[in-house]
């Protein structure tokens, strides 16, 4: 879709769907408001022209409307920016002269106390050589911790990333015997996007066939356990399913499911 503001500018964002309703790409808007300096409960109207392009209306929280973006001057309007361009034209020669022997002095000493570090590491070095080695090898060792710790956070960076798809929370899981009677929950997608307390959530079938409450224990692990088998049996689930649980409300899910051959089936039955 397009938006134009009466001023003229234009903002080109893109539209997405879940199972439920249609929103707004975060990148897009996020660029809209930016902008705009929008943020303190405005209140917008849109007015479709055709051919999804929309008209807006910004108003302020006092109801009166914005007929310029935020940050631009209206005429005979001064700036704090132009109060300071001055002041600092206006700066006398002696400021700056005093600013210079100021860096000058900074620098020397800065100088002084770099050749003051060198001497005192080169007399380390040379007196207690095994001693160097042994600073030099807790180092390496830390530096080798601290990129294993990056890693990891990249790893479950990476990981929070993918399961989010277009703004949706989602967790995958394949269904085997025991998941028939009790779901596990990943632990990093409960961590990030479910409540600390035991609550009921409601999930739904993507074609609207059906919904169910089921209760998520929190113990130990967070599971699907009461009013989850009736889901299994109603959905139904069968062993070797390949689930999606979509987040689509902070306490609903919608369930995905993609249908295993024979052979998959079997094999899950081994396992």
């Amino acid at each position: 879709m397009v938006i134009r503001a009466h001023w003229g500018k234009t903002w080109h964002l893109e539209i997405s769907k879940n199972p439920r309703y249609y929103y707004i790409e975060k990148r897009g808007w996020d660029q809209f408001v930016s902008d705009n300096a929008l943020g303190e409960n405005e209140f917008i109207t849109f007015t479709h022209r055709g051919n999804m392009v929309f008209h807006i209306n910004i108003y302020e929280q006092n109801g009166v409307e914005m007929l310029t973006p935020r940050g631009i001057k209206k005429e005979g309007e001064s700036s704090f920016k132009d109060v300071k361009k001055e002041e600092e034209t206006d700066e006398s020669a002696g400021r700056a002269e005093f600013i210079v022997r100021k860096r000058k002095t900074e620098e020397s000493k800065s100088s002084k106390k770099k050749m003051e570090r060198k001497k005192v590491k080169n007399g380390v070095e040379t007196g207690e050589s095994s001693r160097g080695s042994e600073l030099k090898a807790r180092k390496k060792k830390a530096e080798g911790y601290n990129t294993s710790k990056k890693k990891k956070r990249k790893s479950k960076s990476n990981s929070m990333s993918k399961e989010v798809l277009n703004g949706v929370p989602e967790f995958k899981i394949t269904i085997c015997k025991s998941h028939l009677t009790l779901l596990s929950i990943p632990a990093h997608f409960w961590d990030a996007h479910m409540p600390i307390k035991s609550t009921f959530f409601t999930v739904r079938h993507p074609n609207g066939i059906g919904s169910w409450k089921v209760l998520c224990l929190k113990n130990r692990k967070t599971i699907f356990s009461r009013g989850y088998p009736k889901l299994a049996r109603e959905y139904p689930l069968m062993v070797g399913d390949k689930c999606t649980f979509k987040l689509i409300k902070p306490f609903e899910f919608v369930l995905l499911t993609s249908k295993k051959t024979r052979e998959d089936i079997d094999h899950y039955m081994i396992d």
